[in-house]
């Protein structure tokens, strides 16, 4: 079994002033715990592209180009129309990699990831699986993607250039809307002595898997994908420039198609996860079980990457390349 480590606790003061703001009927902290969450930290100012991308690249790896790694842990639901949302399987994995520092202030984003289904009652990884929705028996594919490297600059690319590939940055989120410049720019929250930053958007792109042959695997002719991140961490920290790294933890949200293991083809609706997230050093602050699963599975995935040049490679990409259509 798989400790995904994802338990319920109690409500946060920040979940309770989020509360609050929606008009829900919660009670008031102690004056000790509201005493202790709001030290005197002076407000932050980040007046220029290169401040907020390094505060990002601060908050979700290390300036300074040195390893790091992020794990994380969840659940999928399937949302269809007109039913009850339903809990499918858990969800829970790893990244590794790093930013390294580029002459132009950019930085050239390495990364790595594995991840994979869990049962829902017992934690163990889903090898098989009975999708409820259809009762197709299911082969699992884990998440094993080896690139998902970026380039993180303090300009934006051209919005309708991104367009034509199908993705599209959040409006108000990354940049300022009415600066033709693009400088680039993340939303953030202050609370008390944690900032947390947030990164946003969304896109639709052709479907790799052509649904004339991939019947059963594919959900159609385009897929819509929306991704949404927060990270959180001490504010101290991220306004020291002594400091390469925030120690954060954070949210993963994502709203996207049924997997092409699912064997779902055209039905309607799509899968929301949600997870949480937390960076670490390497693999030796992984659950240990998490650790000898991947060894045994995909051990390639324990080392982290140094290649800049392989192109980014989605999931579907990986579906294409271990597997045949489903008669």
């Amino acid at each position: 079994m798989l400790d995904n480590l994802f338990r319920p606790s109690g409500p946060s003061r920040r979940s309770l002033m989020i509360a609050g703001g929606l008009g829900l009927a919660l009670p008031a902290l102690a004056p000790s715990m509201a005493d202790a969450a709001f030290v005197d930290i002076k407000e932050p100012s980040f007046d220029s592209a290169a401040e907020m991308l390094n505060l990002y690249v601060k908050m979700s790896g290390d300036t300074s180009g040195k390893n790091y790694g992020g794990w994380y842990s969840g659940h999928a639901f399937a949302v269809r129309p007109g039913e009850m949302i339903t809990p499918l399987f858990g969800f829970t994995g790893f990244g590794l990699g790093s930013d390294r520092p580029q002459a132009d202030g950019s930085f050239h984003h390495l990364w790595k990831e594995v991840g994979y289904y869990t049962d829902l009652k017992t934690g163990e990884v889903l090898e098989t699986w009975r999708n409820p929705l259809n009762g197709a028996d299911c082969d699992v594919m884990p998440i094993h993607n080896r690139s998902v490297n970026l380039t993180l600059a303090q300009t934006l690319p051209d919005p309708a250039g991104m367009e034509k590939f199908g993705v599209k940055l959040m409006d108000g989120n990354f940049a300022k809307a009415d600066d033709p410049a693009r400088p680039y720019g993340v939303p953030y929250a202050v609370i008390g002595d944690q900032i947390s930053v947030f990164s946003d958007s969304v896109g639709q792109v052709p479907n790799k898997l052509d649904p004339a042959v991939w019947k059963r695997e594919s959900t159609g002719g385009k897929i819509s994908v929306g991704e949404f991140f927060m990270l959180t961490g001490s504010l101290r920290q991220a306004l020291d420039p002594a400091v390469t790294r925030v120690d954060a933890t954070g949210a993963w949200t994502r709203v996207g198609p049924y997997l092409p293991w699912m064997l779902m083809g055209p039905s309607e609706g799509h899968l929301l996860y949600r997870s949480a997230t937390r960076k670490i050093s390497g693999p030796e602050q992984l659950p240990k079980d998490l650790v000898a699963y991947t060894r045994g599975r995909y051990p390639a995935f324990l080392e982290f990457p140094d290649d800049w040049s392989t192109p980014i490679e989605s999931s579907w990409e990986v579906f294409m390349r271990e597997n045949k259509p489903r008669a």
